[in-house]
């Protein structure tokens, strides 16, 4: 009978006791794998965290605001004039009925006491009516300093508010409303919410003031209804539904979950946004993961033939493997679970240094944010160590006879030719894509295409690592002689290693080139298009704060031509009605609107006479509107006229889908809500463009939210927002670069373990330390550049593909930002540099001596 030890190699706890006791003893050879898992996480969690908690701090602000809400009466049409405020009164006396308070609010901008904008963040910026809490409907804000307002010129403001705009209690303040432009108003009292806010800014004014300065007079935009004890939500709404079947009437719940769900689809986009990087990331580093222990498998070599010569089953040298992933998976997704709560924290933090306006809260724990990322950390570790693993159980137990260790580069001629089918087939798919008629139908091909592409250059890069690699080798190599072309020489050693770890920059660098070239063929699209159609010297329009421009005062328009620098003035201004049947932002014009904006016109004149509507030629064709056509307007008080189609031109981005006269705003819109959205300003005879730019920012001083540009500083204006776009992108994908800089540190550092008894040797014969480092770094700078070169050609492609498949949506020539790229090659050398400094000071530290003895 055999021993009992003899059957061991059969159970796996042996083998798990060898797989903990290889982490134990090669810790420094797994630890940049496990930060590969740790950063993924990290991001993965810390997006989750952040969307949850705000989510969560959201949802607090809807439950404050509807907590005694029974039901809420809005118009049918939103875009309409609203709920007569005789209806708040008419509900108040339905059974069931406790509290009706007519909704009231509006666009201002408040200024601080040194008479800047005060910037809200983007959080909104409202005028509103103070109602006294006991009367108020959901609303828990309280009185915490001071009064109510009272008088017409009285305000109350939010106590966070008050603390950073420098105004205080007693003090003047001024404030803009589109209707009414500057308004000098007095601070009585100070007020605060169960919840935090952010950076709303609300100025409440006193009910009557409120009402003459956003709306009518005549109707509120909602009414909100508060139920008498006993009576539910629903006996509330079915009575107001029987008598008001005119409006639209919802219980307090319905309201709660519209706006629960319209926040939902809001922060759902912002957490894809971000987690998709955080799976970059992760993907990035699964190449990382499959280097470490592909190398950790050659150098075990001869330790894995004797567990097979001793008995161990292929089985049980692939589990043992498997087992080492599960556990660096395993901490590294744990690690980065506890790091992304930090990177959460860290990021609301961030927001509030810059007052962004974001409301605060104690982290939201959810289920989803700690179990999303274990698993997503755990199967990509072990994803990535699988084909290593099952290498490992193929080691034959004569192998341990073998000096040294041994690397495979099985499987070359199927990789590279499957390789090279998928990288033709997403050229011709991307190409394909291009000609397609939809920009549906043509984003679909090139996404397949991108995919097949990117794939296949996974597969093909090993090929082409010894010719193109070693020639970035042979020509950086250059200057440093003998020491150089040892260098270049080492690429062509393990090419699918240095496929492998150049591919994780190639994917990074793919998408930065991409999204370059998408973010400088619309910059120019942009300029292009302002400078083509617009013939203006100087542009005006409301200041923005992380949001769309402040509208204008009303008749803002007459105050500029009436400056002898001025030439010509024409402007701009929204309305909402029903054209057609449909409800629909009217656009209005007035002024020589075919001298200062470069439109060609089809038939008739774009310049707008009474009554008339001018349509761009889609519109046309596709409403069947032809010259002298009908079109009915219904206002949102329910005036009715008929336009009449007095040009057609050809599709315009600045003239938008159709316009109509200022005759049609003003019947439109009340004269106390009349505001202007940009005026566009040419200079007189004789007069230069700096001469008019002056004149006019001189002229309105007196309304400090009105932001006067020249037309090159209007372009900058409207593409900065592009530039912090592209920013964000760039730091989110800056994680998957770093994680790649790590990823070649970890392989030289394995290869530098790998190779100890050649340096040795070469130490033996005369190599000097300064020449050991020197080749480590050059190695390292040969595989950044390749990883950098094929990634930039395959994002440029890319990014021409999707721009040409958005020429319907004006990006019109595709601008490659080679500087930029350019600056990223560079960059990259320096990366490779940086990232060998540590791997060749453990290379130059190895002595000949105990080397050779290894």
């Amino acid at each position: 009978m055999a021993p009992r030890h003899a059957s061991a190699p059969r159970h796996t706890r042996p083998m798990l006791r060898v797989s903990l006791r290889n982490i134990a003893a090669n810790k420094l050879r797994l630890v940049l794998s496990v930060l590969a898992v740790v950063l993924g996480t990290a991001f993965v969690t810390g997006s989750l965290v952040f969307t949850s908690t705000l989510k969560s701090t959201f949802d607090g602000l809807l439950n404050q605001d509807t907590e005694d809400l029974a039901a809420m009466i809005e118009p049918e049409d939103p875009r309409g004039a609203g709920v007569p405020f005789g209806v708040a009164e008419q509900v108040l006396a339905l059974p069931g009925v406790e509290a009706a308070t007519p909704g009231i609010s509006g666009t201002v901008v408040l200024f601080n006491a040194d008479g800047t904008p005060y910037q809200s963040g983007g959080a909104p910026s409202e005028g509103l009516a103070w109602v006294d809490p006991e009367r108020s409907v959901g609303n828990s804000d309280w009185i915490t300093d001071g009064r109510a307002p009272v008088a017409d010129n009285e305000v109350v403001l939010p106590e966070t508010v008050l603390a950073k705009s420098g105004l205080s209690i007693g003090g003047t303040a001024e404030v803009y409303t589109p209707g009414q432009g500057m308004l000098e108003v007095t601070v009585v009292g100070a007020y605060s919410s169960e919840t935090d806010v952010g950076g709303y800014v609300g100025v409440a004014f006193s009910s009557d003031r409120a009402r003459a300065l956003f709306t009518d007079g005549e109707n509120a935009s909602k009414i909100s209804v508060r139920a008498a004890p006993g009576v539910s939500q629903e006996e509330v709404r079915d009575a107001i539904a029987a008598e008001f079947p005119q409006y639209s009437v919802s219980t307090g719940d319905e309201v709660k979950e519209r706006l629960s769900g319209q926040l939902s689809t809001v922060l759902d986009f912002v957490n894809y946004f971000f987690v998709a990087f955080g799976l970059i990331a992760l993907l990035v580093g699964t190449f990382i993961i499959y280097n470490t222990f592909s190398m950790l498998v050659a150098q075990r070599l001869r330790e894995l033939a004797l567990l097979r010569a001793i008995g161990a089953s292929r089985g049980q040298l692939t589990r043992s493997v498997m087992a080492e992933a599960a556990v660096t998976g395993l901490v590294g997704s744990a690690i980065g679970v506890v790091a992304g709560f930090g990177l959460a924290q860290l990021i609301f933090v961030v927001l509030d240094a810059f007052d962004l306006g974001i409301p605060s809260g104690a982290l939201a724990l959810t289920p989803m944010s700690i179990i999303t990322p274990l698993v997503l950390g755990f199967v990509v570790t072990v994803f990535s160590a699988w084909a290593p693993a099952r290498r490992a159980g193929r080691v034959a137990p004569v192998q341990g006879m073998r000096v040294g260790s041994v690397s495979t580069e099985a499987g070359g001629g199927w990789r590279t030719s499957v390789g090279l089918f998928a990288v033709v087939s997403g050229l011709m798919l991307a190409l394909i894509g291009t000609w397609q008629d939809t920009t549906r139908d043509g984003a679909i091909t090139v996404g397949v295409g991108a995919a097949a592409l990117i794939i296949g250059s996974f597969l093909v890069m090993p090929a082409l690592a010894k010719p193109i690699a070693g020639g970035i080798g042979r020509v950086i190599g250059a200057p440093f002689g003998a020491v150089g072309k040892l260098a270049a020489t080492n690429a062509g050693r393990n090419t699918r290693r240095t496929a492998a770890t150049a591919f994780a920059l190639t994917l990074g660098l793919t998408l930065v080139a991409a999204f370059g070239t998408l973010g400088a063929t619309t910059k120019e699209s942009i300029s292009g298009v302002i400078n083509q159609d617009i013939n203006a010297d100087v542009v005006v329009q409301g200041v923005a704060s992380q949001g769309p421009p402040t509208p204008l005062p009303g008749g803002i328009e007459k105050q500029i031509a009436g400056l002898d620098e001025v030439g010509n003035v024409a402007w701009l201004a929204f309305a909402f009605g029903q054209l057609a049947g449909e409800p629909q932002a009217v656009t209005a014009a007035g002024g020589p609107v075919d001298e200062m904006i470069d439109a060609t016109v089809i038939d008739g004149s774009i310049d707008p006479g009474p009554d008339s509507l001018v349509v761009s030629r889609t519109v046309a064709r596709d409403r069947g509107w032809s010259m002298g056509a009908a079109v009915p307007l219904i206002g949102p008080d329910g005036s009715e006229s008929t336009l009449r189609v007095t040009g057609v031109y050809e599709d315009s981005q600045v003239l938008g889908p159709f316009f109509t006269g200022m005759d049609v705003y003003e019947r439109l819109v009340p004269e106390n809500l009349r505001s202007t959205f940009t005026v566009l300003v040419s200079a007189a005879d004789g007069v230069s463009q700096d001469e008019v730019l002056a004149a006019v920012t001189d002229d309105l001083v007196g309304i400090p939210i009105a932001t006067v540009q020249s037309k090159q500083q209007y372009i900058d204006t409207q593409t900065g927002g592009i530039d912090q776009l592209l920013t964000i992108i760039y730091a989110l994908l800056g994680l998957a670069l770093v994680i790649a800089v790590l990823g070649i540190v970890n392989t030289l550092a394995l290869s530098v373990i790998e190779r100890r008894t050649e340096i040795g040797m070469l130490r033996a014969v005369g190599m000097q330390r300064s020449q050991v480092r020197r080749t480590i770094n050059l190695e390292s700078t040969q595989i950044a550049v390749f990883g950098a070169l094929v990634g930039a050609a395959v994002g440029v492609y890319l990014g021409w593909a999707f721009v040409t498949v958005l020429a319907d949506s004006g990006l019109t020539e595709t601008t490659i930002p080679w500087g930029s790229i350019g600056v990223v090659l560079a960059s990259s050398a320096v990366v490779g540099v940086l990232a060998s400094l540590w791997p060749a000071h453990r290379a130059a530290k190895t002595g000949p001596l105990e080397a050779i003895s290894d």
